[in-house]
Order: C-alpha cells, then sequence, then structure tokens
C-alpha cells in the first residue's frame, strides 16, 4: 500500500471514526473457516508474502512481524498434519513445536511410516532450534515475557529463515501425502 494511500485513509479516519461493527463481518462463505488445512495454507504464504517485504526492506522493523508469521505458520501446519492423520490431538495441544512434532512422528510411524532417517532429524533439530528460541510461543509477539522480563533482541538470516521454513512445512505436509498416497492409508 504506498504512502499517499495511508495518508488518505488516515484522513478519512478523522471525518468517519469507524467502529469495529463497520469493518469486520461474519463470513460464512469463508473457505477457510474451521479448515486447519487452509488456514495453515494462508499463514505459509502470508510468511512468503512477509518474507519478500522484509528482504527487501533495509531495516529490522519488521522482522518481528516476520517471525510471528513464521512461528505461527509452523505451528498451524504440524497441527493441521496431525489432525489429518488422527482426526483429534492427543490431550491438550498446545504451543510447544517440538511437542506437536513428536506427536508427529508417533504418529507417521504408528500408521506404517519409518521416519526414522536423516531427514527427520535434520527437521527435528529445525523443531528444536524453533522451541528453544521462543518455548512461550511469545518471544516475536511481546517485547517482555509474563513476568515483565525484556526479550533479548534477535538476528535472523532470512535466506535461513525461509529454507527452515520450507523444510519444517514441507516435511508435514509430506508426512501425510506419503501416508495417503503410497501407503493407501485412509484418513479420518
Amino acid at each position: 500500500m504506498s504512502e499517499q494511500k495511508r495518508t488518505a485513509l488516515s484522513d478519512q479516519i478523522m471525518e468517519e471514526y469507524p467502529s469495529l461493527e463497520g469493518f469486520l463481518h461474519d463470513l460464512h462463505t469463508d473457505l477457510t473457516s474451521g479448515s486447519w488445512d487452509l488456514v495453515s495454507y494462508s499463514f505459509q504464504t502470508g510468511f512468503e508474502k512477509m518474507w519478500d517485504v522484509v528482504k527487501a526492506d533495509q531495516t529490522d522493523i519488521l522482522v518481528r512481524p516476520l517471525l510471528s508469521l513464521w512461528r505461527q505458520s509452523i505451528e498451524l501446519t504440524v497441527k493441521s498434519s496431525i489432525l489429518l492423520l488422527e482426526g483429534e490431538f492427543k490431550g491438550k495441544a498446545g504451543h510447544n513445536l517440538l511437542v506437536l512434532f513428536e506427536q508427529l512422528k508417533e504418529s507417521a510411524n504408528d500408521k506404517g511410516l519409518n521416519v526414522d532417517n536423516e531427514i527427520t532429524r535434520k527437521v527435528s533439530a529445525l523443531f528444536k532450534n524453533a522451541q528453544s528460541v521462543d518455548p512461550w510461543a511469545d518471544r516475536f509477539r511481546y517485547p517482555t515475557d509474563k513476568k515483565g522480563n525484556k526479550h533479548v533482541g534477535i538476528k535472523v538470516d532470512l535466506d535461513e529463515l525461509f529454507q527452515a521454513h520450507w523444510m519444517m512445512v514441507t516435511w508435514c505436509e509430506g508426512v501425510v501425502v506419503e501416508l495417503r498416497e503410497e501407503f493407501g492409508i485412509g484418513l479420518p
């Protein structure tokens, strides 16, 4: 969106004072509504588009929103994959990426897919790293933790972030595809 358009919208606000009822409405034809898979895909796409913007931007001001999209995209993808295989979560799903990843691996193994391989170990390391840098799913969204302690700044290699995202979501989705297509295992 151009600066001129943002200025025009800001000027219009002063005249009209919008309310939430004015611009947020229920939409009963939203294809993503209720679909873990489509919401996951929308966050993957959002991450990729935001990555393009951050990559072109010469400041780090948009890194935290990008990292929030990155983490949310990964979480939604692993949850969507679990639900496609199992139909439900074992216990409370939570936000722990490593716990979710382990649940997905266990589900794949239980259904006959051997995931004890080098690729899985590499992806597992990515999940461990992602969970360790943001253990409470708040580091990228808030300047402090729940106790008010300042989060340490973060430096990110954008290319490696993109590659990690691709590997993590592709692995999760690939498990579902492989079980469905190669093993003929019916999904819930």
